[in-house]
């Protein structure tokens, strides 16, 4: 008697806000074009009714938190769930020093951190409920991100057995003036130090094994709270820690697996940019590819890109 023993499966993660349908098109038609048979979730704030019953429809499972029949449309507050969370017997748990704690009313959501947060603790807990092995688990911005192939195909092949996570780095360094911006304010010099001359990797797009991604993305929000700056920095932080860095593979646009095409154009007379000229990607026929032509599998930030745009926009951007 054999048991039957399901596949692991590949998860990805994304995060909504304001978006309509049209919006996602590029992102769940390519997704399907690829033939990705695994599990897409999404953790929906500010959104429409129609947003949700769209990606319910293409196959999301959708998290989504306070809705107003009214006005036939989801939201979220996260000062009303940080208050919940730090409460007990009537009491609020909170450093006087928090901002959203003495004053309250100049309290705003940060949801491109916060959703670091929920994909680590409330995707987690779905994924658990759903009792599914999981092999892979990638995050995902939406808008600005076409699949070009499998996304998990190259990652299989070449992730290490000695790593857990896998991120791309962009064309420039932290010299850049945004990200050294970026890092001052919210770490300071010191940190700066830590990363001052490596490459940017970027939070837009970023995958690793289940148990890793699951605790990386948590980490993320946690490292980053308390600052409340940005996601970018404590993302690349992190990955300079013993224990992070030694479980962390780190790829260029050199490989097929992932292009934040956003290094296509820098330009090469930027002090930081990094990227060799005979590495520079190509877009023919219709194709984002390596310098030696080999497609990417992904594509994050193509609307950097007018003539990338318009292509993926013609090709996936109508909503089923």
């Amino acid at each position: 008697m054999s048991l039957n023993i399901a596949s692991p499966r590949d998860v990805i993660i994304t995060a909504v806000s304001g978006y309509e349908p049209k919006h996602l098109a590029v992102w769940y038609n390519s997704l399907k074009a690829v033939g990705f048979k695994g599990r897409t979730l999404v953790v929906a704030y500010d959104v429409s009714e129609a947003l949700v019953e769209y990606m319910t429809h293409m196959g999301s499972i959708v998290i989504t938190f306070d809705h107003d029949e009214k006005k036939r449309r989801y939201s979220y507050s996260q000062l009303k769930e940080e208050i919940e969370d730090r409460t007990e017997e009537g009491r609020i748990y909170t450093d006087r020093r928090w901002t959203w704690n003495k004053r309250i009313l100049r309290f705003k959501d940060k949801i491109y951190d916060r959703r670091f947060f929920h994909a680590g603790h409330l995707v987690r807990k779905r994924l658990e409920a759903l009792g599914e092995p999981i092999r892979f688990v990638a995050f995902s911005d939406s808008r600005d991100v076409v699949f070009q192939g499998e996304p998990f195909s190259w990652m299989a092949e070449n992730l290490a057995s000695d790593r857990d996570l896998l991120v791309g780095e962009e064309s420039i360094t932290h010299q850049d003036p945004w990200n050294r911006r970026n890092v001052l304010k919210t770490y300071g010099h010191h940190a700066l130090e830590r990363v001052e001359n490596q490459p940017v990797c970027c939070a837009g797009y970023f995958a690793g094994r289940y148990d890793a991604m699951m605790d990386f993305m948590l980490a993320v929000y946690y490292f980053d709270q308390t600052k409340r700056s940005g996601d970018q920095a404590a993302f690349n932080q992190l990955l300079t820690f013993a224990g992070w860095k030694e479980k962390t593979a780190r790829v260029n646009w050199q490989v097929p697996w992932l292009l934040h095409a956003v290094s296509a154009n820098v330009s090469p007379q930027v002090k930081s940019f990094c990227m060799p000229a005979d590495s520079v990607p190509v877009f023919e026929d219709g194709v984002v590819m390596t310098s030696d032509k080999q497609p990417y599998a992904i594509v994050h930030q193509y609307d950097r890109n007018k003539e990338m745009t318009a292509h993926f926009l013609e090709k996936f951007g109508e909503v089923e």
